[in-house]
């Protein structure tokens, strides 16, 4: 079977695969006007910016209809497309949480708990929000801090589609983030544990496929069981 250069998850959200096997996920959500809001502009290479097109084109948009980019947290395979992405929208603008915002203008990543960080290319936001911001697009921001200091989730409040970022993920299974990818794991389990309590029907991740059939009561279930 053909790979869907976009998988729509509910009237006007779609998720765009990035990377094989759905490892790395975009989202696009259209707005009355005919207007964009892509979700994340993952890695710096060609193919994710190829596959970012052929997703936009697949929903019957291209580069100049992308108004914003909203990021759900500093690290390369959310941002390092973003400069590209920006310069290839013609000046779309950039959102992110306040606590994330230093991170994507001066390009490294927040230090892990191994005290590591990493690089990609400067892209300062335009615009910054908070916790319960509603944004353009009809996204209202959840912050979930502990992956990064101003990782936030996104839920479509109209659709009832949850972007959890990495604040949970579906590999092998719905799970949170490792800790030596996290600035402080044990707030990133307690903080993504609100995402439960939120009213959604598609629970969809940056990384890994959507779940479709009681996204509710399954995430629910799976933080709950995993909360310490």
């Amino acid at each position: 079977m053909a790979r869907e250069a976009a998988v729509r998850l509910a009237d006007g959200v779609w998720r765009i695969p990035t990377t094989p096997g759905d490892m790395i996920n975009s989202f696009a959500v259209t707005g009355p006007d005919g207007g964009v809001t892509l979700v994340d502009a993952g890695l710096r290479y060609k193919p994710t910016q190829v596959r970012l097109l052929a997703g936009l084109r697949a929903i019957g948009a291209g580069p100049a209809d992308v108004r914003r980019i909203v990021i759900t947290h500093a690290h390369p395979d959310h941002t390092g497309g973003l400069a590209a992405l920006v310069a290839l929208t013609d000046g779309a603008e950039v959102l992110a949480h306040e606590r994330e915002a230093i991170y994507l203008a001066d390009g490294r990543t927040p230090r892990t708990t191994r005290g590591t960080t990493r690089s990609f290319a400067k892209a300062p936001v335009t615009r910054t929000f908070h916790d319960g911001c509603e944004l353009p697009g009809g996204l209202r921001a959840v912050h979930t801090p502990g992956h990064s200091p101003g990782h936030t989730a996104l839920l479509h409040e109209e659709s009832g589609v949850l972007i959890t970022g990495d604040a949970v993920m579906n590999l092998r299974g719905v799970r949170y983030a490792p800790g030596f990818l996290c600035t402080d794991p044990d707030r990133n389990r307690s903080s993504a544990d609100r995402l439960g309590d939120l009213d959604f029907e598609v629970v969809a991740f940056a990384h890994g496929p959507e779940l479709r059939r009681h996204a509710k009561a399954r995430l629910r279930e799976l933080l709950r069981g995993r909360r310490r």
